[in-house]
């Protein structure tokens, strides 16, 4: 094998390197990046409807943020499911239109199927489609 050979050897590997790192970036980014649409969907209501205590909200997503940055399906599914439910039952007082938006967003983004996640019924017992 002379220097040549071993050169192309060493690129290959150096780019395999850079093309799994690149991969498993991505991916860890796709996993939060959910999380965090739905945080910003959350503060657009914040400031659209600042008469509503919206702080049980942004914590509970806090929480399962930090549960999907380790991995931890369970919290996520848990935390998650009583996020929808706070928001079917309107908790805090916060708008009617505000709740019903930012459940349908977040029924959009959240990989529901992955974790589990159980979405409570719309009120008056009918379901969402798919659920």
């Amino acid at each position: 094998m002379n220097s040549r050979t071993s050169g192309y050897g060493i690129c290959a590997v150096l780019i395999g390197l850079c093309l799994g790192v690149g991969l498993l970036a991505g991916s860890a980014f796709a996993q939060q990046s959910w999380v965090d649409e739905i945080n910003n969907s959350l503060n657009f209501y914040k400031t659209s409807y600042p008469g509503s205590n919206w702080e049980p909200y942004s914590q509970r997503l806090q929480v399962v943020k930090e549960a999907v940055d380790r991995a931890d399906t369970k919290t996520v599914k848990s935390e998650m499911g009583k996020w929808f439910k706070m928001l079917r039952a309107r908790d805090q007082g916060i708008h009617d239109v505000a709740a019903d938006e930012l459940f349908n967003f977040a029924l959009m983004v959240t990989p529901i199927l992955e974790y589990g996640i159980t979405v409570p019924p719309a009120p008056g017992g009918g379901t969402e489609p798919g659920y």
